[in-house]
């Protein structure tokens, strides 16, 4: 049904595929031809490969005689489930160049958490998320996206009208997680406090961090909190976004930001699938759509962008800005209303009388573009193309 972004399945060069849970990288997989597919989510498959790495090497040569190709393919999915398979991989990959691996994951921090061969430069990494704008293409619908994220199987449930059963999902993908990445994965011992912080953090996406509050309410040290949130950003269920500090003149805050990777899990770990939104709670919900759409551009057309946000110590603000190397390309501001008025554009002329030169967008649901002396109004659509252009 929808037709994903997948430049990086063409390529000849071995690669790793990273993603959370159910973004639909097994689905991917299975699309491309291969000669042999490993599936360590299996049991049996999982037992004979840690039992012994290199049966792959009896397999891989056995089916490479009786096959004449240029390019051949293995796949391993779930490849951190067996990180010795890696250095299998590698002499795999010395003797036969033109062969190629498909290695995937949820995420490499268990493989970098146990020193795993991570091949030094012999494979890529590459990155699937939910879907995109462009990817859900006429089937796109702002209100659902807003709600319940763009989780491949989800979304399609949604368009069938399965809504009870979307809602269902999404709240056994927090069990899931909680399960099968950070108790099964043993990233933390503490699992209860593990889970009253993800409370405390949904609580706050796309709000400045206050790390000894978040400690004093999830009843977890300071610490800890903070190697909470790198195992949110590990295991690519969400992202810190920066501040920008090279200001000029402005004395600039100093606490960072966290967003979610997708709208529909942060709502189920929330508990706010079946609330009726306030207009508060979706504009925060749009902020973060805009910036998982942002990041996933940056990440799929390779832009090298680097994300922050602006934000001075007497309150002025500009939702994220995006610079490659030392330059400030855009700074965006997002508003959840089809209505912009001076009043909205504040912290972007605070910004402008800092950085004259940057040019200025403001996107929201609007029915057509606009503008405000420098400041551009863009809707979802408009922003996204204007970035790429």
């Amino acid at each position: 049904m929808f037709t994903r972004f997948l430049s990086f399945c063409f390529s000849k060069e071995s690669f790793f595929l990273f993603g959370p849970r159910q973004v639909g990288k097994s689905t991917i997989l299975d699309e491309i031809p291969c000669l042999l597919k490993l599936d360590l989510l299996d049991p049996s498959q999982q037992l004979a490969y840690a039992k012994n790495p290199n049966l792959l090497i009896l397999q891989t040569k056995n089916i490479l005689e009786k096959k004449e190709r240029e390019h051949c393919c293995v796949i391993i999915d779930e490849v951190q489930r067996v990180p010795p398979l890696l250095d299998v991989v590698q002499i795999l990959i010395k003797e036969y160049p033109s062969l190629q691996f498909i290695m995937s994951g949820s995420s490499a921090r268990k493989l970098k958490r146990g020193h795993a061969n991570l091949l030094g430069g012999r494979a890529v990494y590459h990155t699937l998320h939910p879907l995109t704008f462009t990817e859900l293409g006429k089937h796109f619908d702002l209100e659902k996206v807003l709600s319940f994220g763009s989780l491949p199987k989800i979304y399609s449930i949604l368009l069938e009208d399965k809504l009870e059963l979307a809602q269902n999902l999404l709240r056994s993908y927090i069990i899931t997680y909680l399960k099968e990445e950070i108790q099964e994965e043993a990233l933390t011992r503490n699992i209860q406090g593990f889970q009253n912080f993800l409370e405390i953090a949904v609580a706050q996406f796309a709000e400045q961090i206050n790390y000894s509050e978040v400690a004093r309410e999830s009843l977890v040290s300071y610490t800890t909190v903070r190697e909470y949130y790198s195992i949110l950003e590990d295991t690519l269920i969400g992202y810190v976004l920066q501040p920008y500090l090279r200001s000029k003149r402005k004395r600039m805050s100093h606490a960072p930001k966290f967003y979610f990777f997708d709208n529909g899990v942060t709502q189920a770990a929330a508990g706010t699938l079946k609330s009726t939104l306030t207009p508060q709670q979706k504009g925060r919900l749009f902020e973060q759509w805009i910036v998982q759409e942002v990041q996933r551009i940056n990440l799929y057309y390779q832009q090298d962008w680097k994300l922050s946000f602006w934000r001075t110590a007497h309150g002025a603000e500009v939702d994220f800005i995006i610079e490659r190397g030392r330059e400030i390309l855009f700074a965006i501001e997002c508003k959840y209303k089809t209505t912009i008025s001076g009043a909205d554009l504040s912290g972007l002329k605070a910004f402008h009388d800092v950085y004259p030169k940057v040019p200025l967008f403001v996107v929201a649901p609007v029915a057509h573009s606009l503008k405000f002396e420098n400041v551009s109004v863009f809707s979802p659509q408009e922003l996204f193309q204007r970035l790429l252009s």
